[in-house]
């Protein structure tokens, strides 16, 4: 990265003007062009937005046309004059300014267009949260890209709902949440959670701990994309954005890098009257002489840094693209070199290997092929400059720079190292950082009226799930509150009812249970006696046989009866559509629910299968309701029955939470087998969610926990209306449809034990 004081120096070195860079996008301002920018001009003038907005549009929009695209030039017309509209004038005007660096980052007009979508996305809910991400933007970008981007602004809409104050702490970052989620979208691995790693590797090959601190932000919160060095102190970024999974090599690679300077370097370089791109230059073959003095101590570092010189050798000669073939020719002898000034660099750098331990070789190199690239028409952009490949530092450690009288001090990266050396005499061990949870929830327009309580009392708070959010493509964690609530009083006599009313069939369940023969069969080894042979026991007989030994007469296998060892979790959906009625004049959902969860208790406890069972609906994240019908330990009591009897509508569905606290409840039983059994009439939904996808996948991930935790989940959907999603949740083998709810007491059990056999 080239520091701005040099950039003038740059500008009177460069052979050609700027308007030559790209001569295709700028053909394009031809007179249609500029004569509906002029037009667009107008009608910004005309519509009384002041001064500001139409000149910083007369500015912005030929420059936008240039990197993005005519019809991007012509679109922030109309952008800006709606965000001037629903936002302000300002923000309008700060929007346009904004525009010329975006447009020369995304470099692709599709992609500008996806940036302007997400703006005016953000302007019809939140217009007030405008300002504070434009303010954020470039850092943003730089961090995530435009996908992850797209997804952290929608948490935050999702997060913050109505609440402007909260809206307002996401999008300045003040909220911690906003923070992590930020981290979490730009990286898997960031520097806060591999900081103890990075430190114990950096002590195991170089045998020494300087202070490793994260890099404090850029001019206008721009995050730190390279690592840097300088002090005594070691900074790496926040997160390396655009290399999920691979985060970690990354770190340790900059890690290791900054090693080899720190063990071969010698004394910053005097910057003098070099040119941005000699500096630039010098700095590469800088880097690889280090790390080939490292490479000789060891040669492992090779594997470590070598993956990520991925230029090919082939392509524009673009200045990003000549040094980093020049880079890769460095460090890779394999790479085929196919182009002169890549091929003059590597030859001078191996005639000069008798010098390699003194930085001199660097300048002596760096000066030539510098002036070699300057005088051809390859251009070279100091603003835009970045150190490739990434695990490499940004080079401001190898130079004795003068500061910057155009920039404030703060910014300076000798002042934020001099910063970072004074908190590093304070502490040496890393911050304990701690995330709070946001725990105001969204107040969106509801998709389903749920008057009717559920359950009596105020719930009692008994934990927090997590909740994972597709878009944003992470899990929450402590994002649903679970509260416990006692059941509604119901009947006493439940269960001899329950006998009177279902008689026939709870006799046939018990003739189908005397003669299930489920779970897992015994192979007994070593028998005295059986009809197959143990083979094990059998070769051990011949051997000893052969040995002229006594041998062994236990040498059959026999089979034990089978013990059964399977434990399930029944969910009950008591949301509000439960208690409609299955026909005219038929029982409610909700009744038939009750009777058949009454019948399979009978079946299991016949069985001796563990069984807990719990009735589930929710009022928005902040209110899982459960009421523990019956647990685990409990009896068949009268207790149990006047509970399930108690049960009534009421409320949304919120499944893939019920399912997380099933299973979690589920693990502590001892059985060779556990299931989660869920009885539900509708897909997930609830009153803060508007997304119809959202619960669907949210569901389907606590489906797939489970599963990889060895607890199986299945689902009885009921009615005609149910099952539509259910396939995506649960898989095509996972649930089945019950069409005529009227059966459902006597296929519940059938079904139950076809499932376990």
């Amino acid at each position: 990265m080239i520091p701005k004081y040099a950039q003038p120096c740059l500008r009177l070195s460069m052979p050609v003007s700027e308007t030559h860079i790209r001569p295709a996008a700028t053909a394009g301002l031809a007179d249609p062009l500029e004569t509906r920018i002029a037009a667009a001009h107008a009608r910004l003038v005309g519509a009384g937005y002041g001064v500001g907005v139409p000149r910083a549009y007369q500015q912005a929009a030929p420059k936008v046309a240039e990197h993005a695209g005519p019809d991007a030039a012509l679109a922030l017309a109309e952008a800006a004059s709606r965000i001037a509209i629903r936002a302000r004038p300002r923000v309008a005007a700060q929007f346009l300014d904004l525009s010329v660096p975006m447009a020369r980052r995304l470099a692709a007009a599709e992609s500008f267009g996806r940036w302007l979508g997400l703006l005016l996305g953000v302007l019809k809910p939140a217009p007030d949260a405008l300002a504070p991400l434009l303010e954020r933007m470039e850092m943003l970008h730089q961090r995530l890209g435009i996908g992850p981007l797209e997804a952290w602004v929608q948490t935050g809409l999702r997060l913050a709902g109505t609440d402007l104050a909260l809206r307002q702490a996401y999008f300045t970052l003040e909220l911690p949440e906003a923070v992590r989620l930020l981290e979490r979208h730009a990286g898997e691995d960031t520097f806060h959670s591999l900081e103890g790693e990075l430190r114990a590797t950096h002590r195991a090959l170089w045998g020494q701990s300087p202070p490793i601190r994260e890099a404090l932000p850029q001019a206008k919160g721009t995050a730190a994309l390279r690592a840097s060095f300088g002090a005594g102190v070691i900074q790496l970024p926040a997160s390396y954005g655009g290399y999920r999974g691979r985060e970690r090599l990354i770190f340790k690679a900059a890690l290791a890098h900054i090693g080899a300077h720190m063990a071969h370097g010698g004394p910053r370089f005097q910057v003098g009257q070099l040119k941005p791109l000699q500096i630039a230059v010098i700095s590469l073959i800088e880097d690889a002489r280090v790390e080939t003095l490292a490479l000789r101590e060891m040669p492992g570092l090779r594997r470590l840094w070598l993956p990520f010189h991925d230029v090919p050798p082939d392509g524009m000669a673009t200045t990003p693209s000549l040094f980093g073939r020049l880079a890769r020719a460095l460090i890779d002898p394999d790479f085929p070199i196919r182009h002169g000034w890549v091929r003059k660099g590597v030859e001078m750098f191996r005639a000069g290997e008798g010098q390699i331990g003194s930085p001199a070789l660097s300048r002596h190199i760096g000066n030539i092929l510098g002036n070699d690239l300057g005088q051809t028409r390859v251009q070279f952009n100091a603003r835009d400059y970045v150190v490739q490949p990434v695990y490499r530092d940004d080079n401001l450690g190898l130079w004795d720079l003068p500061p910057d009288p155009h920039e404030a001090q703060q910014h300076h990266h000798i002042d934020i190292e001099t910063h970072d050396l004074r908190r590093s005499e304070e502490t040496d061990s890393p911050q304990e950082h701690k995330t709070e949870r946001a725990d105001q929830s969204a107040d969106m327009p509801p998709e389903k009226i749920v008057p009717a309580p559920a359950a009596s009392g105020v719930g009692r708070i008994v934990g927090r799930l997590p909740e994972y959010d597709y878009l944003a493509g992470i899990e929450r964690a402590d994002w649903v509150t679970v509260k416990e609530y006692e059941p509604a009083p119901g009947d006493p006599l439940f269960w001899r009812k329950l006998e009177d009313r279902q008689g026939p069939l709870l006799a046939r369940i018990r003739s189908l249970v005397r003669a299930a023969a489920m779970g897992r069969q015994k192979r007994l080894k070593r028998q005295a006696e059986g009809e197959r042979l143990d083979l094990d026991a059998a070769i051990e007989a011949s051997i000893q046989l052969r040995a002229r030994s006594t041998p062994d007469h236990r040498v059959y296998e026999g089979v034990a009866t089978p013990d059964r060892s399977i434990a399930v979790h029944l969910l009950l959906d008591t949301s509000h559509s439960t208690g409609d009625p299955v026909s005219l004049t038929g029982p409610s959902i909700i009744a038939l629910l009750r009777e058949a969860t009454g019948v399979l208790a009978h079946a299991m406890t016949q069985l001796g299968d563990p069984l807990a069972i719990t009735a589930f609906a929710s009022d928005g994240r902040d209110d899982l309701r459960l009421v523990r019908v019956k647990q685990f330990h409990d009896d068949l009591g009268p207790l149990t029955g006047m509970a399930l009897s108690g049960l009534r509508p009421g409320y949304s569905t919120r499944i893939g939470a019920a399912i997380r606290d099933a299973g979690a409840r589920l693990a502590t039983v001892p059985a060779h087998r556990r299931l989660v059994l869920i009885l539900t009439d509708g897909e997930p939904s609830d009153i803060d969610i508007r997304d119809p996808d959202y619960l669907v996948a949210d569901a389907r991930r606590a489906v797939q926990s489970l599963n990889s935790s060895g607890i199986d989940v299945f689902c009885i959907a009921l009615g005609q209306g149910a099952g539509q999603r259910h396939a995506e949740i649960f898989s095509k083998r996972g649930f089945v449809q019950i069409d005529r709810l009227e059966a459902l007491p006597e296929k519940l059990p059938a079904l139950y034990l076809r499932m376990t056999r």
